[in-house]
């Protein structure tokens, strides 16, 4: 089905109110997502410095090829079997557990990973810690579900949970961090963000 059929039978079965709401709340999470940044990092630059706020960024950033590594493609072929099952609730069940062990499976392998890197090279294992800490995203971002509410079409559940712990855990970032010895506290705020936010989806989807 093409994208012009698909947007028709959409509209023709009476989700035109669905689909414009998932719209808007992807374009409201992308949004924030521009946006929080934009508000957080002058202030990390100017409290850290540039030595220590780079430090914070690299760990940041080489943490994104272990969430790279427990997506492994979910978000696209999971989003596709919730859909197509989104009335099959036994099934539901077996595509949802399937994922989070595979999910926890490439999480275990990849903190191994990590324990590695940083205990064999000099530059890793000085802020080792630092390193351990930023993999808490890793595991938030690893057990947030997203792939399960786009399959059902609840993106208002995803943009509000998302939303709403990154800007609180963003304010609490102006509370913590005060002086540059303080950006351990930024991995260990922002990990907690994703933590919560997907502890609150997962009971969710297990509950509700």
């Amino acid at each position: 089905m093409g994208l012009r059929e698909f947007i028709t039978e959409k509209f023709r079965g009476g989700g035109k109110e669905q689909l414009l709401e998932n719209f808007v709340s992807l374009s409201f999470l992308q949004l924030a997502n521009f946006l929080l940044p934009l508000i957080t990092f002058p202030y990390l630059v100017r409290v850290l410095g540039a030595e220590k706020f780079g430090l914070v960024m690299f760990a940041f950033a080489f943490n994104q090829y272990f969430i790279i590594l427990t997506d492994f493609g979910f978000n696209l072929s999971a989003t596709r079997e919730i859909s197509v099952n989104r009335d099959n609730r036994q099934k539901l069940n077996e595509i949802f557990s399937s994922v989070m062990i595979i999910k926890s499976c490439f999480l275990i392998l990849g903190i191994l990973i990590l324990l590695l890197i940083t205990s064999s090279f000099d530059k890793f294992r000085e802020d080792q810690m630092l390193y351990l800490l930023s993999y808490g995203i890793a595991v938030g971002q690893a057990f947030f579900p997203v792939w399960f509410f786009q399959g059902m079409e609840k993106m208002k559940f995803v943009t509000i949970l998302n939303v709403t712990a990154k800007f609180i855990f963003a304010i609490t970032l102006f509370v913590v961090v005060r002086e540059p010895e303080d950006f351990i506290y930024v991995p260990v705020v922002n990990s907690l963000g994703f933590l919560v936010a997907s502890g609150i989806s997962l009971y969710l989807v297990i509950f509700k």
